[in-house]
């Protein structure tokens, strides 16, 4: 790899785009997420009513927030027997503290990599490829 290629998460910072950087789901997970988060502990096919969603898709959606920690999952027993989850999101404070510590994180290390360039690397990588 080059040492003046350095691998960005993203490049477009809407929120949505910011925060599926961040916690490594698809925008469209974070409808899902802000859905959750407004209307509280949900049952998927709630969720897939509510967003105009199918339920498959809606399932995947949720896999992935709890995989990023920003959903989870609790059981809820029938008084006649049986169970049915519900997914609530983590608190929106909590989220955005996760988000501000990641971005500390990548601007420290782009920081560190920005000064640990060397001339010499960069005109070498930038003018090795032209003819005179």
């Amino acid at each position: 790899m080059s040492k003046l290629l350095l691998k960005t998460p993203c490049t477009t910072w809407t929120f949505d785009s910011l925060m599926a950087c961040v916690f490594g789901i698809k925008v469209s997970d974070v409808k899902v997420y802000f859905d959750i988060l407004k209307n509280g502990p949900s049952k998927i096919n709630d969720i897939a009513e509510r967003i105009n969603r199918d339920r498959s898709t809606v399932q995947r959606a949720v896999q992935n927030l709890m995989n990023a920690g920003l959903v989870k999952r609790k059981q809820v027993n029938i008084k006649d027997g049986g169970y049915y989850y519900v997914y609530e999101a983590i608190p929106f404070e909590e989220t955005k503290k996760i988000i501000k510590k990641t971005m500390e994180e990548w601007c420290n290390n782009m920081k560190k990599w920005v000064e640990e360039l060397e001339f010499e690397d960069v005109v070498k990588e930038y003018l090795e490829n032209i003819e005179e």
